[in-house]
C-alpha cells in the first residue's frame, strides 16, 4: 500500500494535473465529518505496523526525534489506529486503483509535546486491536487519544538522523 490518500492537484499556472497529493495524516476530530476519511473510517479501518516515529523540531536545520515504546526490546513493535481505501476519486489510469492508507493523528501527549507541540500519532494498545478493526464507529472514537507518555521514550535524538542509523 502506498502512505497517503491521494486527491487530485492541478497546476495552478498551466490548469494540468500535477502529481496527486497525498494525505498521509487524518486527525481524530475529522475522521466523521470530513469527507475524505468518513467511509475509510466507517468501513476500513487497519493497523499500520511500526517500531518508531520521527517528529522534528526547528529549521534549518531541524532536529529529528525518534519515539518508540518502552519495553524490553529497543523499538517493540506496535501499531498505529489507520485507514486504507482502494479507490483514488478524481484521478485516471493505475493511480485511481492504487491501495492507500493514513494514520490517525491525536493530540500530543507530555512526551511528545515538546517537539510537535499539537499532534501525535494514534498509537493502539493490542488489546484494543480487535475493537478498533471491527467495533462500532463509537468504539473506534473512544480509542482515538494520546498513548500513554510513560509507556514511551525518545530512542534517537538529532540533526538529520534516520531511522536506518539505529
Amino acid at each position: 500500500m502506498r502512505w497517503g490518500f491521494l486527491t487530485p492537484k492541478v497546476s495552478k499556472t498551466t490548469g494540468k494535473p500535477l502529481f496527486p497529493s497525498a494525505w498521509n495524516n487524518a486527525r481524530a476530530d475529522k475522521v466523521v465529518s470530513n469527507g475524505l476519511w468518513k467511509q475509510s473510517f466507517q468501513e476500513r479501518r487497519c493497523l499500520v505496523p511500526a517500531s518508531s516515529f520521527r517528529e522534528a523540531k526547528g529549521r534549518n536545520p531541524a532536529t529529528d526525534f525518534w519515539f518508540a515504546l518502552k519495553g524490553d526490546e529497543p523499538r517493540p513493535p506496535f501499531a498505529f489506529a489507520g485507514m486504507w481505501r482502494g479507490f483514488q476519486p478524481g484521478l485516471d489510469g493505475e493511480i485511481e486503483q492504487q491501495l492507500t492508507h493514513t494514520i490517525i493523528t491525536t493530540t500530543a501527549n507530555e512526551i511528545v509535546k515538546p517537539v510537535h507541540a499539537d499532534r501525535m500519532p494514534v498509537i493502539l494498545n493490542p488489546e484494543n486491536y480487535e475493537a478498533w478493526l471491527h467495533g462500532s464507529v463509537d468504539d473506534a472514537l473512544a480509542l482515538l487519544k494520546p498513548y500513554p507518555a510513560e509507556k514511551m521514550r525518545v530512542v534517537l535524538e538529532g540533526v538529520g538522523v534516520r531511522e536506518d542509523e539505529f
